[in-house]
């Protein structure tokens, strides 16, 4: 991830429900990062382009990595989490975008070292050009994780693609 920027995107948007399910970890649909984030990193939040409400992230032949999400799974549950569903609406302009949403959990004490687990979504061999598509993916965790390991999750653009690719409305829940 190195220059990747970190950013809680936990509680950022998201639904008007008035009633909070614990069962979800992340729900961000990006509105609420304008003005917040570094100036290096403002290129992969796309105003106009969305879902719901405003803005998206981005990633384009500019920009390999969007803004990303990290957190210690201690603060996102209060009991071992050993599944979780991804799932996001993503949408490709024309045919040959194509980019991952990668899902990770590190141990903070040696960022260095490669994550315990990365799993990622290829959303251009799952979304269709020209139309907001959902995708999700229920990842196991690996076993021997800690709460003060951290899940982090961010958009990247694969090989050497120059089209944008835009994804918003991203959640994560526990699963049974």
């Amino acid at each position: 991830m190195g220059a990747l920027a970190a950013l809680t995107l936990a509680g950022c948007g998201g639904s008007n429900e008035s009633v909070i399910d614990p069962n979800v970890l992340v729900d961000a649909n990006f509105d609420t990062l304008a003005g917040w984030i570094p100036d290096a990193m403002s290129g992969t939040l796309a105003r106009g382009k969305a879902h719901s409400g405003n803005y998206a992230l981005k990633v384009d032949g500019t920009h390999e990595y969007s803004l990303g999400y990290t957190a210690p799974l201690g603060n996102l549950s209060g009991t071992r989490i050993k599944k979780i569903k991804v799932s996001a609406w993503t949408f490709l302009p024309a045919a040959g975008a194509s980019a991952t949403l990668v899902v990770t959990v590190g141990n903070p004490a040696t960022p260095a070292e490669k994550p315990l687990m990365w799993e990622g979504i290829s959303l251009g061999k799952l979304a269709a050009p020209g139309k907001w598509v959902e995708v999700s993916k229920v990842i196991t965790l690996p076993e021997n994780i800690l709460p003060t390991y951290t899940l982090g999750l961010y958009l990247w653009r694969e090989g050497s693609a120059s089209q944008p690719i835009y994804l918003d409305d991203l959640r994560v829940t526990i699963e049974p």
